[in-house]
């Protein structure tokens, strides 16, 4: 078989496990560059955000590729910055590998380079030990800093050198060149067999490794007999410096057993809360990673090899190559209705194509208008109603649009009641020339549920908190894990009575910050002041923005510091989330403004509701970048003089920012009900 065009790994992980037009889109900077076209001439639009997280909290932001290297692509005249990421941008186009754009993102990269070089410093550990223990004196290779050319035939020439066992990035190609690949580890085995390991920077299993070993295997098994094929993940498990796991000693969500602040809280906090630091323990290499030669689906484990020999033998994965390489030379995929990527049958041990309609890549439309891709959570249903009905902004679409239905394994709607509401109140403030009513943007009709919500903004004091925290693959301290939020830095803003006001906040409120102050574990000197602040004015209501993640990082601390789990339970038990007015079980969206376009974030709720308050004045002005900003920090890639006057303000206008413009929105909100329902707050008052 000949392919016309070049087949790279992630082409190939691209097309199988995501979209096919996805794989075309960044197969090269031709296609690339291609797409950028097609979009700016309104032939299609394009919605390939980069998720950059792998811990569960703040994913979704990301980044639009198209939007955000094409002036980096095009222009001459470049920052010394965006002249980096040009060069790093079109050095990964270049790469045999294919595109990843994640891997723009600086910590992806960090994460990628410790965990790999965390495995072979374990797989040559593991070498030594088998020398030691059978009086044998194999040698590793490593291909690493090998061009291409000089890979491929030191490769061939060392594998088959009895000498050597152990070798990392070895490379191998198949169809004359137009496949190819390195894989991160090769172990030869006693029978001259191989076992392939593929590691990943990641806690967990995902579709995307599959199809990354099977490409691997595809190609490898052409030229070596190839016995195991294993991934080697991170333990989620492992606690850096901790013999077994660290167990929660009460159970957070108990509502029967909730802390008694007087008699549980106050006595702690009256001692001098003084935590020693440790240096972090060597890592446990046994504990940290895990291999795995098997996928697991319902508890039930299929051995790779056994999955990609049996996708050989009844799949034509050959023909499906020389489509991919065919499809890869002119734009026609880009019109097609669904993604065209594949699911696993566990049950045949084969490939069956997942019945996608296409989100990736639809027919342009002005993104600016108001549109049925603003819906919260509904983008394929968006994209199957656009292909169906040729109908894309909101203010289009009648009553039989909204309602309307579509089958897959029965009948579904197109838009759900969340769905229906803000496609109304968006119609009616389109109707208005986008002046809104707020009438329409409170749901009074759930008077109810709006008045529980902002019941406990009348119990003072009012702890209005955000944390910034830093994540390693890695984990950096003792009593840390793989991908743990590790906090170093809050805002408090304090609330004391109803005469708060966002624009005279020192006079109106009482404000607590904290930042690390060196490249330590920050937790301790985070704890002893956040307790501190957190009880300032005595016991309250603590209010978080998406107070999952607070929670999470609070339990985290509990774990590492079980002495002070009363007062950290405490704080717990009594966070509310003041996204519950936006974002709520059964009652999403108790305000809404159109200008939302369905995102519940405080960067775009914010600004919606009172745009005096502002984040463009701050050079740091994203979590993302004050997270890599103490990261570099505590791994030493600046010094403490630049923290100190360059880095540390900006991070702290940052944080306190955040906790301000939570105090922007509740009074916002607030003055919204009294307004649309003045009785509610009387209630609340006793006034009635």
């Amino acid at each position: 078989m000949e392919l016309k065009n070049v087949v790279k790994k992630k082409d190939f992980i691209k097309w199988f496990a995501s979209c096919n037009k996805e794989a075309w889109v960044f197969h090269n900077l031709k296609n690339f560059e291609k797409a950028i076209h097609l979009r700016d001439k309104k032939v299609y639009e394009f919605f390939l955000t980069e998720e950059l997280e792998e811990g569960g909290f703040e994913s979704g932001s990301g980044f639009d590729p198209l939007e955000l290297y094409k002036n980096i692509l095009n222009n001459k005249d470049l920052s010394e910055e965006q002249k980096k990421q040009k060069e790093l941008l079109l050095n990964i186009l270049d790469e045999f590998d294919g595109l990843e754009l994640s891997t723009i993102n600086n910590n992806f990269i960090l994460d990628g380079n410790d965990t790999g070089q965390a495995a072979r410093e374990y797989f040559i550990e593991m070498l030594t030990k088998e020398n030691i223990k059978n009086n044998t004196n194999f040698k590793y290779y490593d291909f690493q800093q090998s061009g291409y050319q000089d890979s491929k035939w030191k490769t061939i020439e060392l594998i088959n050198n009895p000498e050597y066992k152990l070798f990392f990035e070895p490379t191998f190609e198949k169809y004359d060149g137009k496949m190819k690949t390195r894989c991160d580890i090769l172990f030869k085995n006693e029978d001259g067999s191989f076992d392939i390991i593929e590691v990943k920077a990641s806690t967990k299993e995902k579709d995307s490794h599959f199809f990354d070993l099977f490409y691997q295997w595809y190609i490898v098994s052409e030229s070596i007999i190839i016995k195991n094929i294993k991934l080697c993940l991170l333990n989620k498990e492992y606690f850096r410096g901790v013999n077994g796991k660290l167990y929660m000693t009460e159970d957070l969500n108990d509502t029967s057993n909730l802390v008694d602040y007087k008699l549980e809280v106050e006595e702690i906090l009256k001692r001098k809360i003084v935590i020693q630091e440790e240096e972090p323990d060597y890592l446990n290499y046994d504990k940290l990673f895990i291999l795995n030669n098997s996928i697991e689906k319902r508890k039930i484990r299929i051995d790779y090899i056994d999955f990609f020999k049996s996708i050989r033998d009844n799949f034509e994965i050959d023909n499906e190559i020389l489509k991919m390489s065919n499809t890869f030379i002119n734009d026609k995929i880009l019109s097609d209705k669904m993604c065209g990527c594949y699911e696993l049958d566990f049950k045949n041990l084969n490939l069956k194509i997942k019945e996608k309609v296409c989100s990736h890549v639809v027919k342009w439309f002005n993104k600016k208008k108001f549109s049925i891709f603003d819906l919260p959570k509904n983008k394929e249903k968006s994209a199957r109603f656009y292909y169906d009905k040729n109908k894309v902004y909101i203010e289009d679409l009648d009553w039989g649009d909204i309602n309307s239905f579509f089958y897959k394994n029965g009948e579904k709607e197109y838009f759900n009641e969340d769905c229906k509401k803000i496609i109304k109140i968006t119609q009616n403030y389109i109707k208005k020339n986008n002046n809104i009513n707020i009438m329409d943007m409170v749901d009074i009709n759930k008077k109810e549920v709006l008045k529980e919500v902002v019941r406990d903004y009348f119990n003072y004091p009012i702890y209005m908190f955000d944390f910034e925290t830093s994540m390693w693959a890695i984990p950096k301290y003792n009593k840390s894990k793989s991908y743990q939020q590790i906090p170093f830095q809050f805002s408090v803003h304090i609330i004391t009575n109803e005469n708060y006001d966002f624009k005279n906040p020192d006079k109106t409120m009482i404000h607590y910050n904290f930042i690390a102050k060196s490249p330590n574990d920050p937790r301790p000197e985070f704890l002893s002041n956040f307790l501190k602040a957190c009880f300032l004015k005595g016991p309250g209501k603590y209010v978080a923005y998406n107070k999952s993640f607070e929670r999470m990082v609070i339990k985290d601390l509990i774990l590492m510091f079980p002495e002070f789990i009363k007062p950290l339970k405490y704080i717990y038990e009594n966070t509310i989330d003041l996204m519950n007015f936006f974002q709520l079980p059964k009652n999403n969206w108790l305000i809404y403004h159109p200008e939302f376009r369905g995102s519940a974030s405080i960067k775009v709720t914010q600004p919606v509701l009172d745009s005096s308050l502002t984040y463009k004045d701050l050079k740091i002005n994203k979590g993302d970048k004050a997270s890599s900003v103490f990261r570099r920090f505590a791994d030493n890639y600046f010094s403490q003089d630049l923290w100190d006057k360059l880095y540390k303000p900006d991070m702290l206008l940052y944080c306190d920012r955040d906790t301000l413009a939570m105090v922007v929105i509740l009074q916002v909100v607030i003055n919204y009900i009294k307004e649309t329902s003045p009785d509610i707050l009387k209630e609340i008052k006793g006034e009635i």
